[in-house]
């Protein structure tokens, strides 16, 4: 037997150690949470707007709820209403007042505490602000409609500080879904000063496409925030976005990406949304004083010249690619009234009704109606913009198409003289009044100008009877915007999300596609995870 010399004894020990090593290794990293403390998403190139009192862009709800919070918050799994700055609430006896507390340690991020006084500040901030779109929502407290229409004084605005952590809020009538209208970013505390925050992060910069948001060390729920830094960067090639998934250099994608490409399949995270694509007529009221069509008035403002349109639409078309075709307006909810849709198409019908309405408006039959429609290069493709064009000929309407670009959309539509708009709604909170508001006369979310009284009555009424008798008046007030043909429902909308929620948690999908920011953080992940994501995420880019 050879004996063992120095050089065989100093490589055994060497290996020994390199497996001992290994072995700590695994078993302290399969304890442990990832050190980085960084969360980086890839979104579309846009400006936020970061008022939340003026946007009603879908693509700012993320960077604002992680810049501020409101009296309530999302659960980001149940959806409903969640204590943030506000700890709870009681209602009184004639449910018209309610006293909410507000956290002891809630401050900004300037370390400025907020008090009762400062969501009263706030409001009413909210309220004095031209077109702010969700103002209204307030409208059901005691003086809000009047001070916002410049008609009341603050002082009348039944919004009072009891103490500095005690407000109450006087109601006109009972309104059982406030807590739910406060959780949206509309209602978020905000403070004089654009760049103080009240959320769990502050914005630290705006450079070459990248929001970078830093943790707030005043926040109230500080210690829970696990992340110090979100990068919000921008693109828009989906190439560059699949690349920058694979090789873990992005956590969350919702920008344009080739999901084919996603080496992860179940990083690909598709739901359900709560929202409705669709078109809306714009009445003569919400266009330019001066505005005269070209045929000297506007026949589109008459429920009959609508309704004949609605009859041609080439619904198989227009729904062929949706993953959930829309029949009604509001989304469907359990316990909400089965609403009749538009399902077809009906030509014979749609001549009937256009022939009816030139008689009954004195508009000569051979007369060319035109109508316009203000999109984007995203609204319709070719094949649809033809057959929208070619299924209104026979009633002759010459359909004209304007083109604005995508992201000035939303402030073109308000300002457009065209006849006919298109929208992407996502219900603010998990009620049908969340879409019929869009229509209620004095809305200031009603970019449509339709106004009828007893659409109007039938909100009114829900709000103050049962949960039950509530959902049957608002399918009765649905019922009355569909059949004066203002809506054009297309599609529900999904959403489509790229995250790993076994490396990530706190992100859960959700219909509202709502994710706090402050509840993301890296889970303590598996040595055979890492070894599959090493795998799996090669430096793959083509």
């Amino acid at each position: 037997m050879n004996k063992l010399n120095w050089k065989n004894i100093l490589s055994i020990f060497l290996i020994f150690i390199a497996v001992v090593t290994q072995l700590v290794a695994e078993d302290d990293f399969e304890n442990r949470s990832l050190p980085e403390k960084s969360f980086t998403i890839v979104e579309s190139t846009q400006k936020h707007e970061l008022n939340p009192h003026i946007t009603t862009n879908s693509h700012d709800s993320t960077i604002l709820n992680g810049l501020f919070e409101g009296l309530f918050s999302y659960n980001p799994v149940t959806l409903e209403p969640y204590p943030a700055i506000a700890t709870d609430y009681r209602i009184s006896r004639d449910k018209k007042r309610w006293t909410i507390t507000i956290r002891e340690d809630a401050k900004f991020s300037n370390g400025e505490k907020i008090t009762a006084q400062s969501v009263r500040e706030c409001w009413l901030r909210l309220l004095s602000t031209p077109k702010a779109p969700y103002a209204s929502l307030l409208d059901i407290i005691r003086g809000a409609k009047e001070f916002r229409n410049g008609t009341g004084s603050e002082q009348d605005v039944g919004i009072y500080p009891a103490s500095e952590t005690k407000l109450s809020i006087y109601l006109t009538k009972p309104a059982n879904y406030l807590a739910k209208v406060l959780c949206h970013s509309s209602f978020s505390i905000t403070h004089p000063e654009p760049d103080v925050y009240s959320g769990a992060f502050q914005l630290k910069s705006v450079m070459n496409g990248i929001y970078t948001l830093e943790k707030n060390p005043y926040y109230w729920d500080s210690k829970n925030v696990f992340m110090e830094n979100v990068f919000f960067v921008q693109s828009d090639d989906a190439e560059e976005n699949v690349y920058l998934y694979n090789t873990g250099n992005a956590d969350w994608i919702t920008a344009n990406v080739y999901s084919e490409k996603i080496i992860d399949k179940d990083a690909i995270q598709i739901n359900a949304e709560f929202a409705t694509m669709y078109y809306f007529f714009k009445n003569s009221s919400k266009k330019q004083a001066d505005f005269v069509s070209e045929n000297g008035e506007n026949v589109w403002d008459y429920p009959e010249f609508r309704n004949a349109v609605l009859e041609a639409i080439p619904w198989d078309v227009f729904r062929k690619n949706a993953s959930v075709p829309a029949t009604t307006f509001v989304y469907p909810l359990t316990g909400y009234p089965t609403v009749e849709g538009f399902s077809y198409t009906d030509e014979f019908e749609a001549s009937l009704k256009m022939k009816e309405a030139r008689q009954k408006y004195d508009i000569p039959q051979e007369q060319i109606l035109v109508l316009e429609f203000l999109i984007t290069k995203y609204t319709l493709s070719d094949e649809a913009k033809q057959a929208f064009s070619d299924a209104l000929l026979p009633l002759g309407v010459e359909l004209k198409f304007t083109e604005v670009n995508p992201y000035s959309y939303l402030a073109e539509v308000g300002k457009s003289n065209a006849d006919l708009f298109a929208y992407n709604w996502i219900g603010d909170f998990a009620d049908p009044l969340a879409f019929l508001e869009l229509f209620r006369s004095d809305s200031s979310l009603n970019d449509s100008g339709w106004k009828n009284e007893q659409f109007d009555a039938l909100l009114d009424k829900a709000a103050v009877v049962s949960a039950n008798e509530r959902l049957e008046l608002l399918a009765q007030a649905e019922n009355l915007l569909l059949d004066s043909g203002m809506v054009i429902p297309i599609m529900h909308p999904v959403c489509f999300n790229v995250v790993d929620s076994k490396e990530i948690g706190g992100w859960f999908a959700n219909a509202f596609d709502v994710h706090p920011l402050k509840y993301i953080y890296r889970k303590i992940v598996t040595i055979q995870h890492l070894k599959s994501k090493t795998k799996s995420r090669c430096f793959y880019k083509s």
